[in-house]
């Protein structure tokens, strides 16, 4: 499978924004599928970086996005099941 991976590094400070600390995220080639990236073997790639010091955050004015639980009781347990490898 080839694709694009692209790493993260969010600051403790911006948690509820994001998640903080490091991770990564993946895209085929064709676009096709990808996501959370937990663990991978590269056979080949190049590397960039780019140090990103803007945050911008435009948020949607809509009923839908007004009316979501952000604040669900179990933030944290989804955010642990989700950037780990537990199930």
């Amino acid at each position: 499978m080839t694709g694009t991976i692209v790493g993260f590094r969010t600051p403790l400070y911006e948690q509820g924004i994001g998640v903080p600390g490091c991770h990564a995220h993946f895209v085929t080639d064709d676009r096709s599928a990808g996501g959370h990236v937990l663990d991978f073997k590269l056979k080949s790639g190049h590397a960039a970086l780019c140090l990103g010091t803007d945050l911008r955050l435009q948020l949607p004015l809509t009923d839908a996005f007004r009316d979501a639980n952000l604040s669900p009781d179990d933030l944290e347990w989804q955010l642990q099941k989700t950037e780990s490898h537990a199930k």
